[in-house]
């Protein structure tokens, strides 16, 4: 018996150092990483053969060129670090060392803010979810204040631990407190609830994961070079940075047009008419057949408004109707479940986009039709197919879910709009990795005025555009902050199709709305060329001020909390959480958006380092600093400041149509005190021509004279013939 215990003893011993061997050595160095373009790598862990990649459909290829314009810096020492592991158990792990102080921002568009040091998030295509990674768009990409981003370029659901989960070999631990200590025993820190590790982890359901690596000079060049590998940000046509307004859902023909006229005698720009589901002979599940009993004509309806300058974008979901025409030819093509009764198509089969392409092309595309609205490819569980789906092309549930709306981007921009030399600019529920060079901007249902806004924010660290889009208000003063938000984002829309609003709905408001409207209209060539910017050199148009100054604005509190036994039994007497403040965003390269939040009034703005200028008078207001506005001396304008040394460019005088921009001319604001570039862009504002180079720039330059005045002055370069502005009208802001 001893004899037995003995060897037993033995056993485990052998065991216990065999498991304690391994645990010290389960992690495999990558050891080869194959460089894309400057400050990009990539690598893969286990078998990526057949994984289907988010870069698989990406809107163009990595713009390697112009990344090598770009400072050829040297990998990280977290990304050189990185480790993995492939179990048999079919995960891939991947082990990304972090150093004290580092913070990770990202992972998609989040609304609870873009800090996720601590934080635990699962990356899974989801109806709006407030936290926790499930989201529109849930983007695994994360940037790090050390001056790196991490690209986890896999179609699967991820799990990651950002810098939460201790290892027991890590040597940077923190110490280990008695939570219960006797009185007169020191404690080496105060205990707690959940010690911050030294590590991104990440696991994944696959045989095998790409990871992408970059190295960036500071934050806002780790995005351009992520936006760059992604193929370059989106250029939508001129005519979809103008205003948008969807109509209620079972409008028809005459209703749509006696909307249009009354913007009209409103004297409130309108560019783009959205149609929402009742355009369709049936929806939810859907045709694309027009109703005709709404719209006899479409194709003479259609033509009419473009000859007015006005564009139409149609509301659709992928799940067709067994009243549609193309249904037969689908039923072979589509998945194992149904979405609303309606059949999915598998989009990975050439055939199924072949045939809905065909339909698309001779019903909306040839008669006009500028763009699309794809809803709900999104959804909770219950509204798409299950994890245990099936889909002819042998793609897994999973898989579907995350890429569908990347599917549809993809379809529609290269197959019909791209190949037939057109530009659009539509809208999409839900998106994901690589999707950069899409002009597709993602909506959803959160009605949070400061949702919206972190939404912004959030969305510019990962390669994707967001419309904060309008649909009613609790008042005036809320109709009209809430407006501000929405003109100055990607994309300004005001989507009515359950609410009926309009923008003159609030009587007291409709004057404050039509100068918010119009100043948008005014700006439209400095937007124009910051989405030029972005195409070409991946620069996001609308982005957090994490990217402009390097800080998000967050802080950490303190919040004592008090034991209970059942409200909160892990309180460790002193627990902090960080407060992040996404109230300011840039707009453009030079432009700061400081919105009024809800109802309110009055806003302390904290400035950034730096010379500040208000917009609207050039008047100096601060260097890191705290000031307040009112609405009331903005005359219900939003407070905009101008960054030192800026060119602002701007139409003259406002116009109700971007078709109507050809000619007019320009007034070019110079704030600041110190000479200054810019390079405003121009092309034909609707074809790809530009991407044969028919495009010009003007460059304009501020010199300060002696007596302290700036001489201006414009040049021309690339090709005369794409002109879009007449006469340069210079005027200098700062006295």
């Amino acid at each position: 018996m001893i004899r037995k215990i003995l060897k037993g003893l033995t056993l485990t011993s052998c065991l216990m150092g065999t498991l304690f061997a391994a645990d010290m050595n389960d992690l495999s160095k990558v050891e080869k990483w194959d460089k894309i373009g400057n400050g990009v790598w990539k690598t893969a862990v286990g078998d990526v053969s057949k994984e289907v990649l988010y870069s698989d459909f990406a809107g163009n290829p990595p713009k390697v060129t112009q990344l090598n314009k770009l400072s050829n810096l040297p990998m990280r020492k977290a990304l050189r670090n990185l480790k993995y592991r492939v179990n048999e158990d079919g995960k891939v792990f991947v082990h990304i060392p972090t150093e004290p102080g580092e913070k990770v921002f990202g992972f998609g568009l989040q609304f609870d803010g873009t800090q996720k040091t601590g934080k635990i998030v699962e990356l899974k295509v989801d109806h709006f979810n407030k936290g926790g990674g499930a989201t529109h768009a849930p983007v695994p990409f994360y940037i790090s204040s050390k001056g790196y981003g991490v690209f986890f370029n896999s179609s699967k659901y991820l799990k990651i631990y950002n810098m939460i989960g201790s290892r027991k070999d890590s040597k940077n631990n923190p110490p280990e407190v008695d939570r219960n200590p006797p009185a007169d025993e020191p404690q080496p820190g105060r205990w707690q609830a959940v010690p911050k590790s030294d590590a991104v982890e990440a696991y994944v359901h696959a045989k095998g994961l790409e990871v992408v690596g970059f190295s960036g000079v500071d934050l806002q060049d780790v995005v351009v070079r992520y936006n760059l590998y992604s193929g370059g940000g989106a250029m939508p046509p001129m005519w979809g940075l103008g205003f948008w307004h969807r109509v209620p859902s079972k409008f028809n023909e005459a209703q749509t047009t006696k909307e249009i006229e009354d913007f009209k005698t409103h004297n409130i720009p309108l560019d783009v008419v959205g149609l929402e589901p009742g355009w369709q002979t049936k929806s939810y599940p859907c045709t694309f057949e027009w109703q005709k009993k709404r719209f006899a004509k479409p194709a003479e309806f259609s033509q009419k408004l473009l000859n007015d300058g006005l564009y139409l974008n149609l509301w659709i979901n992928p799940y067709i109707s067994k009243y549609a025409g193309i249904y037969d030819k689908m039923y072979p093509l589509s998945g194992s479940h149904m979405v609303w009764l309606g059949i999915v198509p598998d989009y990975m089969l050439p055939e199924a986009r072949k045939t809905l392409m065909t339909q698309f092309k001779k019903d909306h595309f040839d008669i006009g039709i500028s763009g699309y609205k794809i809803d709900e490819v999104d959804g909770y569980d219950f509204w798409l197919w299950p994890d245990h789906a099936t889909f002819p092309s042998g793609t897994s549930a999973e898989t579907m879910r995350q890429t569908y709306g990347m599917e549809m981007q993809q379809m529609l921009h290269k197959e019909l709009y791209r190949k037939n030399n057109k530009r659009t600019y539509s809208l999409v529920r839900a998106s994901n990795g690589a999707a950069s060079n899409y002009p597709f901007v993602i909506y959803s249902d959160s009605y949070g005025h400061g949702q919206y806004i972190t939404g912004l924010s959030s969305a510019s660290l990962c390669g994707i555009l967001w419309c904060p889009e309008i649909r009613n208000a609790r008042n005036e003063r809320e109709w009209i902050n809430r407006m501000h938000t929405v003109c100055f984002a990607p994309m300004a829309m005001l989507n009515a199709w359950a609410s009926g609003t309009k923008p003159w709905s609030f009587k007291n408001a409709t004057d404050a709305v039509r100068r918010t409207i119009q100043l948008r209209m005014k700006l439209l060539p400095y937007l124009y060329t910051a989405f030029a910017d972005y195409n070409q050199k991946g620069i996001p148009p609308v982005r957090s001020m994490l990217l402009e100054t390097g800080n998000a604005g967050a802080q950490v509190v303190n919040q004592k909390r008090t034991l209970d036994s059942e409200k909160d039994p892990y309180a460790d007497g002193f627990h902090q959480t960080v407060k992040e403040d996404n109230s300011l965003f840039m707009f453009g390269p030079n432009i700061m958006m400081a919105p009024f939040y809800n109802r309110d009034t009055k806003r302390d703005v904290l400035l950034p380092k730096g010379n500040w200028y208000d917009f609207y008078t050039g008047q100096f207001v601060g260097n890191d600093k705290k000031i307040t506005v009112t609405a009331e001396e903005l005359n219900d304008l939003p407070p905009l400041f101008v960054k030192e040394g800026s060119f602002v460019p701007m139409l003259k005088e406002s116009i109700n149509r971007t078709k109507d921009i050809t000619g007019k001319e320009l007034e070019v604001r110079f704030y600041g005190k110190e000479n200054a570039n810019y390079t405003l862009y121009e092309d034909d504002t609707k074809t790809y021509d530009f991407q044969n180079g028919k495009f010009m720039n003007r460059q304009f330059k501020a010199e300060k004279q002696a007596d302290g005045t700036f001489k201006f002055t414009v040049s021309e370069s690339g090709d005369k013939s794409q002109k879009i502005y007449g006469k340069v009208n210079f005027r200098q802001m700062t006295k």
